[in-house]
């Protein structure tokens, strides 16, 4: 869960391989030379539009023993109209269970995606380890929602930004900081090239409120750090700074403006930071 009553995302692993355990028959492919000639920003045409979908669950069953998300509209209401002004429609969802969470991640992967740019989907609920995250009758993995979006699966989204913003807990442990003194492109256009083959998790940015194991906080009134954060900066810089750049101002906001006032002494004066988790293969730009 995401914990209440404040002032103000684990990763994908992959198992290592043996290098010396490669079969024999392997043959490395060069393909140098030919991504000189690529643009190395994703194209946001201003012809076309960018696609977002916002899942807000607030309130859950019983039988999950998960409390009200108070403050959770908040977010979303925050979150819809900056994208709105980036120029994304917005599909608004509320309190879904978990096989509605699945049909609207299917529905969306059957879309003709010929006029989008980009795709940026919110989740504001509870989670756990593991990359649990919560329907309001139960929870599903992550991994399992953001697959269906994945080229072979999605072709329609293939070499298109890819973005998650994930506000839920991934834990039960508490941040209590530290004291700090101050101290002194990769490939061309898929549509063009046929014969072209990319990994199915490129073009993917999974950005988590929190880190592996760890609360994410939540104002009961104001909202949470993290969509609170993600709003204003991309509100105030969203134009401008390249998408990088903007998640390193979400990350600063949140590290160092916000400190939990709760009225249990353990969970006071707490703090977060924000997990990025970037597969992008290029520069992202929006416009407004």
């Amino acid at each position: 869960m995401d914990y209440t009553d404040a002032q103000r995302v684990e990763g994908i692993f992959f198992k290592e391989r043996n290098p010396d355990s490669q079969p024999e028959d392997v043959e490395m492919v060069s393909v140098e030379g030919s991504s000189e000639s690529l643009n190395t920003r994703y194209n946001m045409d201003r012809n076309k539009e960018n696609l977002a979908l916002i899942i807000n669950n607030e309130s859950f069953d019983e039988s999950t023993k998960m409390s009200k998300r108070q403050g959770s509209d908040r977010d979303a209401s925050a979150i819809k109209h900056t994208l709105e002004s980036l120029h994304f429609k917005v599909i608004n969802r509320r309190n879904l269970s978990v096989k509605s969470m699945k049909q609207i991640f299917a529905d969306i992967s059957t879309m003709d995606h010929t006029k989008h740019n980009c795709f940026v989907c919110v989740i504001l609920t509870h989670g756990e380890d593991d990359n649990q995250i919560f329907g309001t009758d139960g929870k599903e993995s992550l991994d399992t929602l953001v697959e269906m979006l994945l080229p072979d699966r999605c072709p329609g989204l293939i070499g298109k930004p890819k973005l998650f913003f994930i506000q839920a807990c991934r834990g039960t442990k508490l941040d209590s900081g530290a004291l700090m003194h101050d101290a002194g492109d990769v490939r061309v256009k898929h549509q063009n090239v046929t014969s072209h083959k990319v990994p199915l998790w490129a073009d993917v940015l999974l950005a988590y409120s929190t880190v592996p194991g760890f609360y994410s906080w939540r104002n009961s009134t104001n909202g949470s750090w993290f969509i609170q954060s993600l709003a204003h900066i991309l509100e105030k810089d969203g134009d401008r700074l390249e998408l990088q750049q903007l998640m390193i101002s979400v990350n600063r906001r949140v590290a160092y403006e916000y400190e939990s006032n709760a009225s249990h002494s353990f969970m006071n004066k707490m703090k977060q930071v924000p997990c990025i988790a970037s597969m992008l293969t290029k520069e992202l730009y929006f416009y407004k």
